[in-house]
């Protein structure tokens, strides 16, 4: 069994897309899964570095751009460039329908890490009806596509469960649902251990209300002697900074070493979070998390030993000081045990041959 990965249509599967998390899972997927004798061709624009065994260019960046309609422009809300309706995305998946028709073999597995970004490539491909089958491969979203899915957390497993009025999963279903959480390279997120009373507290994402942006100015605001660094896309106007804020715009993989040197990295998002990557990035440098209590992070955040899952402002505001007496060398060391791509790696390939299995025995999904 061959696996075809399709890349993210409006982004290239590059280090320089480190920002957005759908990119950097595709980026990272053929480098772990090679190791356990995967064949992993890769769907993408030209310069993409994916590490696959073959690289299929759908296009070439000067086309990519033209269609996108504007420059890569990293420090933007480059997520408003996900229209599964658009010229680009429409182009993008009638070339990867077009390549997966030559390449796709029985047997093989295509596997979309976007959803419905990549419906029309694979919507009545004939071999999915001749022994291929089809997997959502790391769903950190809520509205789901294919009945095989993976997702990256269990809170989002349920989430959607719920949503879709589901109570369990039978024995006798087609239906595929595996969670395996987001993998990382251990060594591209350095942990720096020691003192870290007068460093900054981090806020890594989408300046957006549901990722909780208010919570945090209004915890910067009680702790004016605490320093707070805002990192991410989109527009901080509307929320009046306190003098202790410095905006940073967006970073790419550079926000490793400030990470590294954080005090702790605060997360109180207002949604279901699929998983939210950079609270596992901070713990991987061993540096604290502040989070919500609820979604992923009751999974990825370990309360007073990792971080502290907080409900209310006093909550959140107590966490700055009661952070500094966490064991940074233990949080490393347990983010690094669970989210290494040696580790995740072998989960997939679990994975894997129960789809290798259930192809084999013909017991897929007619028409996908």
């Amino acid at each position: 069994m061959r696996l075809h990965l399709l890349g993210i249509p409006h982004t290239v599967t590059a280090p320089e897309w480190s920002h957005c998390a759908f990119t950097q899972k595709v980026r990272r997927f053929a480098p772990m899964m090679r190791p356990f004798g995967w064949h992993v061709i890769h769907y993408g624009v030209g310069g993409s570095v994916s590490g696959a065994t073959e690289d299929v260019v759908l296009m070439d960046q000067d086309e990519h751009t033209d269609l996108l309609g504007h420059p890569y422009q990293h420090h933007q809300l480059y997520g408003s460039d996900a229209l599964d309706g658009s010229s680009l995305y429409r182009q993008w998946n009638l070339y990867a329908r077009e390549a997966l028709q030559e390449r796709v073999e029985p047997g093989d597995l295509i596997l979309l890490p976007f959803g419905h970004a990549h419906a029309a490539a694979i919507r009545g491909l004939p071999v999915l009806s001749a022994g291929a089958g089809a997997i959502e491969s790391g769903i950190g979203y809520y509205e789901t596509l294919l009945p095989w899915r993976i997702w990256e957390s269990y809170a989002a497993r349920h989430a959607s469960m719920g949503r879709e009025g589901r109570h369990g999963v039978s024995m006798e279903s087609t239906r595929l649902e595996f969670t395996v959480p987001n993998y990382y390279h251990v060594d591209e997120w350095p942990a720096e251990l020691g003192d870290r009373s007068d460093a900054p507290v981090v806020y890594m994402g989408r300046l957006t209300e549901g990722k909780g942006i208010a919570t945090v100015l209004e915890v910067a605001a009680r702790r004016p002697d605490v320093r707070f660094q805002l990192i991410g896309q989109g527009d901080i106007s509307a929320w009046a900074v306190p003098a202790n804020v410095e905006v940073l715009g967006s970073m790419g993989p550079e926000r490793a070493a400030l990470l590294s040197q954080a005090r702790a990295i605060i997360a109180p998002s207002r949604y279901i979070e699929p998983f939210c990557g950079s609270v596992v990035e901070a713990q991987l440098c061993g540096t604290p998390a502040i989070t919500s209590d609820f979604g992923a992070f009751a999974e990825t955040v370990q309360h007073g030993i990792t971080g502290f899952l907080c409900q209310t402002m006093s909550q959140f505001t107590a966490a700055v000081d009661n952070v500094l007496t966490l064991d940074r060398k233990g949080i490393a060391k347990r983010a690094r045990k669970l989210y290494a791509t040696t580790r995740v790696g072998r989960l997939y390939d679990n994975v894997f041959e129960v789809v290798r299995e259930r192809l084999a025995d013909g017991g897929f999904p007619r028409g996908w």
